[in-house]
């Protein structure tokens, strides 16, 4: 959506080399969510472990999610920028290199909340 200033999500799924997990956090808490954030359009970084998972068979255990929001008037440029940046940030030992998996990702329709007083309903 070229020109409108809209909201996107970047996924990130990764795992560590076996035996390599306390490097593999430290290295993306303390490094690769910042150097990401570096990026143009950039917001924010949130990262989540796998607890479970139904029909998958690339998500396993040890199986992690990186989530980056975006805020962008030209998510085309935005997105190439990132594979820009990329090609400068450094591919550590301790990561699976083969469980690397990106998706962008655009809103579609509305942002549902729950209500307030369901809490209340339901009681």
């Amino acid at each position: 959506m070229e020109g409108t200033l809209a909201s996107y999500l970047l996924a990130v799924h990764t795992r560590p080399r076996p035996g390599s997990e306390a490097e593999y956090h430290r290295w993306y808490d303390d490094f690769h969510l910042d150097e990401v954030l570096q990026v143009p359009d950039f917001v924010t970084a949130q990262r989540f472990a796998l607890i479970g998972s139904e029909g998958s068979q690339f998500l396993g255990d040890g199986s992690h999610l990186a989530v980056f929001s975006i805020t962008s008037d030209d998510i085309g440029a935005t997105m190439t920028a990132f594979q820009h940046a990329r090609k400068s940030m450094a591919t550590p030992t301790c990561l699976d290199i083969d469980s690397v998996t990106l998706s962008w990702w655009r809103p579609v329709g509305r942002r549902a909340v729950r209500s307030p007083s369901a809490d209340t309903d339901a009681g």
